[in-house]
């Protein structure tokens, strides 16, 4: 290992010096590290998944491929041989495989279809990722956990970024592609806005359990982190990643309101952390928040208008063509079929992601996604544990339906590693109610899970 260090690293220095600008050495770097994490995922596969989720927010276009497209389907193709059927919950595996057949299915009536098949392979390396891991973190009742800080620690250096960005430093991240709200590492400040939103509802959750474990060193830091985050979501002005973490945060409050003191706890945070948001952000920015939201409960606009166009026109396409239309088929359609005053120009995807889905995968696509968005949260509310576990995992089903929420108004599976997201979601709620259900009825302050 030490050679193997000592090698990686003259490789880095030597890359350096050649491309010259930090945005190349940063690319450089992510490729090593991209490449660090391949290997770790072979010999050390729970280093591996780990590094997995902590690099998906920093995507860079090296030769016209992204680099957390490589890292995902090459850690797939690693890990798909660790994956043990009996560890795989039956509604994970029958929702799972039904959007992966879906996906391929389309390729058949898909007027793209090479494209079609690239939506396929997309979502069949990130099931395998989930699927392998439940078998190889089976016995880590700390894996949650551990995700939920790596999920963290990642989101805090995108919001990082982003303030940079929106003050004019764009050494290393370019500049706004919209206006002047930022988008960090992400290619939209809606994409930015959605990922910070469900950092935010872990965020809350880890918050509310260290709070009740009354441990004060991991207190102080998640609540520095949900301000940042809170910040930063402030200052990306969008609707859908406020509208996300809005509703993420009602339904982390309803699916704790049996366990009275955690309910009352968060509420507290809530409140607390809204009014210091407030005060943090930048006036100004509060001020177009308060302006665009005005405006989606006002008359509908322009904007709202091809939006609810272009759901129009997805579901009318829906309908007609249940095994879909195929990945990134969207704006063949639109120029084949559709003529509505409200549309001008070509759209890539119906702004709404049940419907999407729909058409990328057909109705089979749909159906097993719905059974993968819908049980886990119906999973929280049958199965409401005891625990830290139990608390861990409402968080992950309410960023599940924080998430669910803005995508009946937008859909942003078209950056990839939205996928692996909401697949930790869907890992973290499983695992944490298994953790939950094996644990004695303890409170969160005695547990250690």
């Amino acid at each position: 290992m030490g050679v193997l260090a000592v090698v990686l690293s003259a490789l880095v220095g030597l890359i350096m010096v050649k491309l010259g600008t930090v945005q190349r050495e940063l690319k450089a770097i992510l490729l090593v590290v991209a490449a660090i994490a391949m290997a770790l995922a072979a010999l050390r596969p729970q280093w591996g998944l780990a590094m997995l989720l902590a690099l998906m927010p920093f995507e860079y276009g090296v030769g016209g491929t992204a680099t957390d497209q490589v890292l995902i389907i090459m850690i797939a193709l690693v890990l798909a041989w660790r994956i043990e059927w009996r560890e795989v919950p039956g509604w994970v595996a029958v929702g799972g495989g039904a959007l992966v057949l879906g996906s391929f299915a389309s390729v058949i009536v898909a007027h793209d279809p090479t494209t079609a098949a690239w939506g396929g392979v997309r979502w069949l390396s990130v099931i395998l990722i989930m699927f392998a891991a439940f078998k190889i973190l089976r016995g880590r009742r700390d894996a949650c956990r551990r995700m939920i800080d790596i999920f963290t620690v990642s989101a805090v250096v995108v919001v990082v970024f982003a303030i940079a960005q929106k003050v004019g430093i764009d050494v290393i991240v370019h500049p706004p592609s919209f206006g002047a709200q930022p988008d960090s590492f992400f290619g939209y400040y809606t994409v930015y806005g959605g990922y910070v939103a469900i950092a935010a509802t872990l965020a809350t959750g880890e918050l509310l359990i260290a709070l009740t474990a009354r441990r004060a060193v991991r207190t102080a830091l998640y609540a520095a982190a949900l301000l940042l985050l809170l910040v930063g979501l402030a200052i990306s002005t969008s609707r859908g990643g406020l509208l996300s973490l809005g509703i993420g945060w009602l339904l982390l409050l309803a699916f704790n309101v049996r366990r009275g003191p955690i309910f009352a706890r968060g509420a507290m945070i809530l409140v607390v952390f809204v009014a210091a948001a407030y005060v943090a952000a930048p006036h100004s920015d509060i001020e177009k928040i308060e302006q665009r939201t005005g405006e989606s409960i006002g008359p509908v606009r322009g904007e709202d208008q091809t939006r609810f166009a272009l759901q129009e026109a997805g579901a009318h396409a829906l309908v007609a063509n249940p095994l879909g239309i195929g990945y990134e088929n969207f704006p063949i359609y639109l120029r084949e079929h559709v003529r509505n005053i409200h549309i001008e120009m070509v759209f890539d995807h119906a702004h709404e992601t049940p419907i999407q889905i729909g058409l990328d995968a057909g109705w089979l696509g749909l159906a097993g996604f719905m059974v993968m968005f819908l049980w886990p949260i119906g999973l929280v509310i049958v199965r409401p544990g005891s625990g830290a576990s139990a608390v861990r995992a409402s968080a992950c089903a309410a960023a599940l339906g924080g998430f669910m929420a803005q995508g009946l108004f937008d859909y942003l599976f078209y950056e990839i590693s939205f996928l692996v997201f909401v697949a930790v979601l869907i890992w973290g709620t499983a695992h944490s109610l298994s953790v939950a259900r094996a644990a004695p009825p303890v409170g969160i302050a005695s547990a250690v899970d």
